[in-house]
């Protein structure tokens, strides 16, 4: 598992962009990725250290299913991103038990912590 890689999986091209920014300046290598699907292919492929989530992603899987797939049988924590607070959709994301669930806009300090915790249960 590569520490200083993290894979953003993110819909919404201006935001994974800002993110991928912002997790470069804490000194963490990024890709990005922006389907359920692919993160799953690239999590696989590229192991890295930790995934930063979107929940709702277009496609035919969205960032529940693709972080039960990545945390579950890769092993790779998950910190989940949401800009929406839905309580039925929160209570199913917890149940695959994430490092994390922040919400959007996301504040950087609780990224960084939140990050950092991941990777030390790592």
């Amino acid at each position: 598992m590569e520490q200083g890689k993290i894979l953003i999986v993110e819909d919404e091209a201006i935001p994974a962009m800002e993110l991928q920014l912002i997790v470069e300046s804490l000194g963490y290598a990024a890709s990005i990725t922006t389907t359920g699907e692919e993160a799953v292919l690239l999590a696989g492929r590229e192991n890295p250290g930790v995934v930063l989530m979107d929940i709702n992603l277009d496609g035919e899987m969205d960032g529940i299913r693709a972080a039960e797939k990545i945390s579950l049988e890769l092993g790779i924590p998950v910190i989940f991103m949401t800009g929406y607070s839905n309580e039925d959709m929160l209570e199913e994301a917890r149940s695959i038990k994430p490092s994390e669930i922040l919400s959007k806009p996301l504040n950087i300090e609780k990224l960084k912590s939140a990050v950092k915790a991941a990777l030390e249960k790592i």
